[in-house]
């Protein structure tokens, strides 16, 4: 009898261990990207953690102007009954999936979700819902802290003559908010500077199409010491730059400050102290590893003991603002990689560093800890 109930409870085990084991459902991702080295490596990074846990992802193409029609259309598209989640790089329109899939947990990520924090954000409604899970956001969340930090580089590089780009205010409010904060920390330099620095015009705003060239024929910008691009500097200015300095029409040591990050081997090539693009800041890699962890405990039923309620977090983030860490990340990051295999071997965290903050495995993980892991990671994580 006794070799029965053995032998019965070896077989409850591995019922068990073969349930874990089996798909527990789909989990859809919104992306805002659809290309490049980050792109593909959170794909690679997703699957390798869904894999583990037993689900599957599938990409959902974000609509590019984060149109909430747009957004709708396309997760509805790739919906089928076994989506259990959505991780989600857009806000557009994200109340109206919400409401159309009520039972879908949802989580954010690599986004500022104004459209959801803001007082009278198209989204807001969606801080009501009890299968919203929070954020994890693209670098810094505050436009304030963005745009200081940025201020403290130019102080800290020397430049005289400043201007700066932002996206529209209607799609990144937190570029104008940012803008200010900058020219605010630079005013206050100036109070007591022995040089001060001159912030030549006003932001230009880039409505998602290159700066063009006649930029630099108005006043002043033809001996600008940087710009600094709180818009993804490297695809709507680093272009028009290059083509400025080849027309001779602007100095040919001027150099860029913005966000967001491009392996092209060009670009990168032209990243450094002495270089075209002096920094770059982005968020941290690894962070997706926050969304794909808040999912798995909602959607097993193990959610944390400790989670506060709905949070709108900062991501990791990557300062690459030296030579040495642009020769870093190249080389020893996800970002240098050629491949999936390659991608996950460089990444600053494996399976088994992960996995005790997922409550699915390990159920006395804790999300103040999680948090803190998936804040932790930096450049200099490459650099050991």
């Amino acid at each position: 009898m006794k070799k029965l109930i053995a032998i019965a409870m070896i077989l409850v085990m591995l019922l068990g261990i073969s349930a874990l084991a089996q798909a527990e459902g789909k989990i859809l991702y919104l992306s805002n990207l659809n290309s490049g080295a980050q792109y593909e490596f959170y794909v690679a990074y997703m699957n390798m953690m869904a894999k583990e846990l037993g689900y599957t992802v599938e990409i959902v193409y974000g609509d590019s102007f984060n149109d909430p029609a747009g957004n709708l259309k396309n997760v509805k598209n790739a919906y089928t009954s076994d989506v259990v989640g959505l991780i989600s790089c857009m806000d557009g329109g994200l109340i109206n999936i919400m409401e159309e899939y009520p039972d879908m947990w949802v989580v954010g990520f690599f986004s500022d979700y104004d459209n959801v924090f803001n007082p009278g954000g198209t989204s807001e409604g969606i801080l009501q819902k009890d299968h919203f899970l929070g954020l994890m956001g693209d670098n810094y969340i505050s436009g304030v802290a963005l745009g200081e930090a940025y201020a403290q580089e130019v102080i800290d590089r020397g430049y005289k003559r400043v201007s700066t780009c932002i996206f529209p205010v209607y799609a990144y409010p937190k570029h104008t908010v940012a803008d200010k904060a900058f020219r605010d920390y630079i005013e206050k330099y100036n109070e007591t500077a022995a040089e001060k620095i001159e912030l030549v015009g006003d932001a230009t705003v880039l409505n998602f199409s290159p700066l063009e060239t006649n930029y630099f024929f108005e006043d002043g910008h033809d001996t600008l010491d940087c710009i600094v691009g709180f818009c993804a500097g490297t695809t709507f200015v680093y272009p028009t730059v290059v083509e400025a300095k080849a027309m001779g029409i602007c100095k040919d040591d001027m150099q860029l400050i913005t966000g967001g990050f491009d392996n092209d081997p060009d670009l990168m090539a032209d990243c450094g102290d002495d270089k075209n693009i002096v920094r770059l800041t982005t968020a941290a890699f690894e962070s997706i590893i926050w969304p794909m962890a808040m999912m798995d405990a909602a959607v097993s039923g193990n959610m944390y003991k400790d989670y506060p309620g709905v949070e709108r977090l900062d991501s990791g983030i990557m300062v690459i603002n030296s030579t040495a860490k642009f020769e870093a990340v190249i080389n020893n990051s996800p970002m240098g990689a050629t491949n999936d295999e390659d991608r996950l071997g460089k990444a600053q965290a494996s399976w088994d560093d992960m996995k005790n903050y997922f409550t699915s495995v390990n159920p006395d993980a804790s999300y103040k800890d999680l948090t803190a892991f998936c804040q932790s990671f930096t450049v200099e994580g490459y650099m050991k």
